[in-house]
């Protein structure tokens, strides 16, 4: 009986052999995230499309609004009724206007708002 002797290093193989399968996902992931990023498809668009709301308003808040639970954007009284609607009346596509406008208002900054130090 002949016995031979050959290096094996399990984990080099599994790493080996893995990279062979899937070293070209991870570019691929990087490239589709770079250019989400450069779209601006991140910061203006809610990756599951507002499909959870809830209200928020008196006694907690003045102000009663509709608020994405998901990505955070809040539709206002004050911009519903601007856009000649009532709160409770307020067609769906009219409150997703508002919330993806509210999204781009936190990717870009809103002009209106400033930070207070509180000094």
């Amino acid at each position: 009986m002949v016995y031979i002797n050959i290096p094996f290093n399990a984990f080099k193989e599994v790493e080996k052999r893995l990279k062979y399968r899937w070293w070209d996902k991870g570019r691929e992931r990087s490239n589709r995230a770079a250019g989400m990023a450069a779209a601006g498809a991140i910061a203006t668009r809610c990756i599951m499309k507002h499909d959870m709301i809830g209200y928020t308003g008196p006694p907690d808040d003045r102000v009663r609004a509709y608020v994405c639970l998901r990505c955070h954007a809040a539709a206002s009284e004050v911009e519903i009724v601007d856009r000649g609607f009532t709160f409770q009346e307020c067609p769906d596509w009219i409150m997703y206007e508002i919330l993806d406008l509210d999204l781009q208002r936190q990717a870009h900054g809103n002009p209106k708002m400033f930070a207070v130090n509180g000094r």
